[in-house]
């Protein structure tokens, strides 16, 4: 492999927003991901996939930013589980247990992003995780190793998973549940239309941009709403009409106008309802301050 300079991440992330990488580099199988673990020596390290959840700060990042290509994207699917590469996209995943009538994937439909980038953000419904169906995980730390570990091994929460933040994910075992084929199947048309329907496809965006707050506290979109952001605008960014939740660009926006529209949203909530929401989405790029003031930690 080779790294690129500067290199726009906006063209690589599904906002379509952020600067550049100081490095970066596709590798496409094993051996070029360990050499380019070792010639970094240590150095900082991000893994990118495909952006779904991610907000790259307007100044880029200054660090190297890899993307899992060519080995690292298949899947294979037999009598007892699902395999997959962490390069492969999670759509693939779900299309597969889908036609194999297995139970228990409709959660992930219409939820885009690859393996890997689910693996470390537990991709989901606030009920189900990527990780609930995991049976075995493989990964390479930054100093070369090679690690397995099992979904008891592992704590696995809402949007996390308490394994190093070094590991780059390379490979992943999962459940596969026999079912009824055309219940199955059912399942998945409704859960995909229900998204589609509701939620922000027609212009790129990141999804639900914070999470549920406690029990009793209603759903994030509604405090958003409630407040009277629904539709609210900063520069390109708008919170979208279709799903308050979901803060879509129009058109050349810049991270500034999202995290400005975050901030003013995390205000009003928190004034009006002593609700302090905290982001679904990552950040790359931003300093302490700027990600303490939408509620994200460093």
């Amino acid at each position: 492999m080779r790294w690129e300079s500067e290199m726009s991440l906006a063209e690589q992330v599904r906002w379509r927003i952020g600067g550049p990488a100081s490095r970066f580099g596709r590798v496409g199988d094993l051996v070029e991901l360990r050499d380019a673990l070792s010639g970094l020596e240590g150095g900082p390290l991000l893994v990118l996939g495909w952006g779904a959840n991610l907000l790259v700060a307007d100044r880029g990042v200054r660090a190297a930013v890899l993307v899992l290509d060519g080995a690292f994207d298949w899947i294979r699917i037999n009598d007892s589980c699902l395999e997959a590469g962490a390069g492969a996209g999670l759509p693939a995943l779900v299309g597969e247990a889908r036609r194999a009538g297995a139970e228990g994937w409709c959660f992930l439909e219409a939820v885009p992003g690859t393996i890997g980038g689910g693996l470390r953000m537990n991709a989901g419904s606030a009920d189900t995780g990527l990780w609930d169906r995991v049976i075995e995980v493989e990964a390479i730390a930054a100093d070369g190793n090679s690690h397995r570990v099992t979904r008891k091994e592992v704590d696995a929460s809402y949007r996390h998973v308490d394994l190093p933040a070094d590991w780059v994910f390379t490979a992943a075992r999962f459940e596969l549940t026999p079912g009824d084929p055309e219940a199955v199947g059912a399942a998945h048309f409704e859960r995909r239309r229900r998204k589609v329907t509701t939620q922000v496809y027609d212009l790129p965006s990141c999804g639900s941009v914070w999470k549920n707050p406690g029990p009793g506290s209603g759903s994030a979109w509604e405090l958003v709403d409630a407040v009277g952001m629904r539709g609210a605008s900063s520069g390109g960014a708008r919170v979208a009409e279709r799903h308050a939740n979901f803060i879509a660009n129009e058109g050349n926006a810049r991270a500034d106008d999202v995290m400005r529209l975050m901030r003013e949203t995390r205000r009003r909530v928190l004034d009006q309802f002593g609700i302090a929401l905290e982001p679904e989405i990552r950040f790359w790029g931003f300093d302490q301050e700027e990600l303490a003031s939408v509620g994200a930690a460093a």
